[in-house]
């Protein structure tokens, strides 16, 4: 397996089977209410909308495909009782680009090859993150807060040319945040598992060297995959060596921060301020106290939802499909044993 392509032997294994019609279960919608630009019908396929555990166990059983639309809990609790499934599905095809929330014991070890659809949020979630570091540079927050109370108060503003940002992911997310922030003015500097030399983006250090390049930094901003290895990789140690005008800014899993130690480090002023976009549990409950924290900025776990994105994941499936039903490999297939896409 090669940058997350499935070899011609694996793919010619997963289209062999019996003839005639095969089942596709688009898990998380309805014929209601169809991922946009789902075609109703598909030849050689019976396309079946999940939207329920019992409803995936009376009739997607025998699904060859299964195309998750939205992330649901309830195919880990199906999927013991579901033999039938087990033996017949070859293909998970997630309309996310992380697959932490997917990836149980039991699908892990299995035969089913895992797909995400990285590629399709990169550039927008570049656009934002570039989007937060001007207007926590431009102190925008503050001038919005001091708008609603009607508070004339001058200040001066930091330019983003020569600031230090740290990009935890050198994926496709966290390449694109590096050139985006680059073009800036930004001095930017990509961390991935392992260092090396990058033709695009130049030097790629090792997540090893966090501590070393953590003094400095204006702008740490998270944009891994979460799995066991990345799961509170800033927490108390790594917060205490920012400089309080530090600000952090996660776009990737809201558990790659300590929650205790993050609002610690912000109610004692040890750091700047921190944009957050994901959480550890989503919603953010009201009683949260980020909500209320003038240095915090809240957004709904958007950062990648641009207008037509529906429209693109559902491309990005329908390429795919063609792939698997001419046997060329798949695209964006996930390593299940780390999490992610490797190589990419």
């Amino acid at each position: 397996m090669n940058k997350g392509d499935m070899d011609n032997t694996a793919i010619a294994n997963l289209t062999a089977g019996e003839p005639g019609t095969r089942v596709l279960a688009v898990v998380g919608a309805s014929a209601d209410a169809p991922p946009p630009g789902l075609p109703p019908r598909w030849p050689g396929y019976d396309i079946r909308f999940i939207s329920g555990g019992a409803q995936l166990a009376r009739d997607a059983a025998d699904a060859e495909i299964v195309f998750l639309w939205e992330r649901v809990g309830w195919l880990r609790e199906s999927w013991g009782l579901m033999g039938s499934l087990r033996n017949r599905l070859r293909w998970i095809a997630t309309a996310t680009a992380g697959v932490d929330w997917l990836l149980f014991p039991e699908l892990a070890g299995s035969d089913v090859i895992v797909t995400n659809a990285a590629g399709v949020f990169d550039a927008a979630m570049a656009e934002y993150t570039v989007a937060l570091v001007a207007a926590i540079c431009a102190d925008l927050h503050t001038t919005i807060r001091l708008q609603a109370s009607r508070q004339w108060r001058h200040r001066e503003t930091t330019r983003l040319a020569g600031r230090r940002a740290l990009v935890l992911g050198a994926g496709g997310i966290g390449r694109a945040i590096h050139q985006a922030l680059s073009r800036s003015g930004i001095v930017t500097t990509c961390l991935g598992r392992d260092s090396r030399e990058d033709p695009e983006i130049g030097r790629i250090a090792s997540l090893r060297d966090l501590p070393d390049l953590l003094p400095g930094t204006d702008f740490v901003i998270l944009a891994l995959p979460l799995t066991a290895a990345t799961k509170g990789i800033i927490g108390a140690p790594e917060l205490r060596l920012l400089h309080p005008g530090s600000w952090l800014i996660n776009v990737g899993r809201g558990a790659l921060a300590d929650d205790a130690a993050l609002l610690a480090a912000l109610r004692r002023g040890e750091i700047g301020g921190a944009a957050l976009d994901v959480f550890t549990d989503e919603p953010l409950p009201e009683t949260s106290p980020l909500w209320d924290l003038p240095n915090v900025i809240v957004s709904p776990h958007m950062s990648g939802d641009f207008r037509g994105w529906g429209e693109a994941l559902t491309g990005l499936f329908l390429a795919q499909l063609r792939r698997y039903e001419s046997g060329q490999p798949l695209l964006n297939v996930v390593d299940k044993r780390l999490g992610f896409i490797p190589g990419r």
